[in-house]
């Protein structure tokens, strides 16, 4: 009767702990997931803030080359303003020399009407020409001297209409010249302005990229942290599962032994045994966790052809458009800087140079070959080539828009 009732009560506390084991493992169970989909979520929230970061670094590029388009414009209207500046110098220069010349005549025009005075003696009109004149001594000097006078006045007139003239012309030069300086400063001053608003826009712009990428720094470690978490959720669910079992095979051979005390002890014994056993099993050999030796990618897949090409590159980093995060994650350097010898990441429905577009749910993975200016060498595998294994070879333009994970 003793023997009945402790054989009784033993199936009922296995029994009970089978029921508490299973409640931790459903309870592991749910954090397993939750923690998956808090991974998910994560490595999302990074693709998402690894295409802003594409489509900021793109924007600062053109900012950039609007920047050094304009610099140079305001260079050249800088050199066409000196230049305006020495032609409005030598007009002046130009308009000082009429104003001098004139000045000459007329001290010129003094000194013969002062000549004629002298020659033509007392006034008798009051006019020196005229006085010069009804002074002649005979018909023969009136004619030499009216002959003299008209072509004294005439060669005065020209000389003086000369002058003037050129002064004018000068005088028209300049104001001209004025007013294409004018203009001249106006466009550099809007230039100017534009450079600033420019100058402002990239500030704005370099912060706005220093912000994604402290958001991807900090995903990187939340990220880290989950998969920590992760790891240890999955550990403790296997535990559970290995104790279970364990417990259940216990409680099942006391059953079959009830009646029999030797065979209860030998029962007792043999659950050491399955317990040490089951102890062994729970550390496993990491495949659990997706731990696998080697390319783990699908044949003929773009990342199953990296992975070939750069061993480096982790296993269980997802379609090709997840890699930049992945490897973030992962400790790894992730730009937009081209490298031989790095992976090139294409995000979902990203241009591939402007020949093709990469898959709008997968994206792309390739490896760089070689680095030419702005442009990159790559080879790639996949289904949609002619060779899925690879290397199919292609070179694009555009590096800089692209990102790049660097060993």
């Amino acid at each position: 009767m003793f023997l009945k009732k402790m054989i009784t009560s033993t199936v009922a506390l296995s029994m009970l702990a089978v029921s508490v084991l299973n409640t931790t493992t459903a309870v592991s169970a749910d954090a397993v997931s939750d923690t998956q989909n808090a991974i998910n979520t994560n490595k999302s929230e990074t693709d998402k803030l690894l295409k802003d970061i594409a489509s900021a670094n793109a924007d600062n590029i053109k900012l950039q080359e609007q920047i050094s388009d304009n610099t140079e414009k305001i260079e050249k209207l800088k050199t066409d303003i000196d230049q305006s500046n020495e032609k409005i110098d030598k007009l002046n220069g130009q308009i000082e020399g009429a104003k001098v010349e004139v000045e000459k005549r007329t001290e010129a025009l003094k000194g013969q009407l002062v000549a004629l005075q002298k020659k033509s003696g007392d006034t008798v009109s009051g006019n020196i020409y005229l006085d010069f004149v009804i002074n002649s001594e005979n018909f023969s000097d009136l004619v030499s001297r009216t002959f003299t006078v008209n072509k004294l006045n005439q060669a005065n007139k020209e000389a003086l209409n000369d002058v003037k003239e050129a002064k004018d012309q000068y005088t028209s030069l300049l104001n001209e010249q004025e007013k294409t300086k004018a203009n001249l400063q106006s466009d550099k001053s809007e230039l100017e302005t534009k450079q600033n608003d420019l100058k402002s826009m990239k500030e704005k712009s370099d912060q706005q990229q220093a912000d994604l990428n402290k958001k991807i720094e900090d995903n990187k470690a939340t990220l880290v942290a989950l998969q920590s978490q992760y790891e240890e959720a999955a550990n403790a669910v296997k535990l559970a599962q290995d104790k279970a079992n364990a417990t259940a095979q216990v409680a099942d051979a006391k059953k079959e032994n009830k009646n029999d005390n030797k065979a209860t002890e030998n029962k007792t014994r043999s659950e050491d045994t399955s317990s040490s056993n089951a102890g062994s099993i729970s550390q496993g050999d990491g495949s659990a966790h997706g731990i696998v030796a080697g390319n783990t990618y699908p044949w003929g897949q773009c990342t199953w052809y990296v992975k070939q090409v750069a061993p480096w590159a982790g296993n269980n980093w997802g379609n090709g458009g997840q890699w930049g995060s992945s490897a973030a994650a992962a400790g790894f350097r992730v730009d937009h800087s081209p490298a031989a010898g790095s992976i090139i990441v294409f995000l979902p429905g990203q241009s591939v140079g402007g020949q093709w577009t990469a898959d709008g749910a997968y994206g792309h993975v390739a490896y760089v070959e070689s680095v030419n200016g702005n442009s990159v060498t790559i080879s790639q595998g996949g289904m949609g080539f002619s060779n899925p294994a690879g290397p199919n070879t292609q070179t694009i333009s555009g590096a800089g828009s692209y990102i790049y994970i660097h060993r």
